[in-house]
């Protein structure tokens, strides 16, 4: 199974932060291309703080979590994402 579908069966059983999906993927360039595009896909969502990342800080927060100033970034699945792998 690719990274990407991984990914998106594992938010099945709920939120997970980014360190635990970036450990899915071989190279950090792999994890941020794959999920920038499972968001610009609307198959999944960025959350920070409890609000939803706007769009202009995704690459900068999945490239450097740690000193985005978010407390630990998490991904959720969208409905496009379920049916995706459904």
């Amino acid at each position: 199974m690719s990274p990407e579908l991984e990914t998106l069966d594992q938010l099945l059983g709920g939120d997970l932060a980014l360190a635990v999906v970036r450990g899915l993927f071989e190279t950090d360039e792999g994890f941020v291309r794959a999920i920038l595009a499972m968001l610009g896909a609307e198959e999944i969502r960025l959350y920070g703080n409890g609000i939803e990342v706007p769009r202009w800080r995704w690459r900068e927060i999945l490239s450097a979590p740690g000193q985005s100033g978010l407390a630990e970034p998490r991904l959720t699945i969208t409905e496009a994402g379920v049916k995706r792998i459904g």
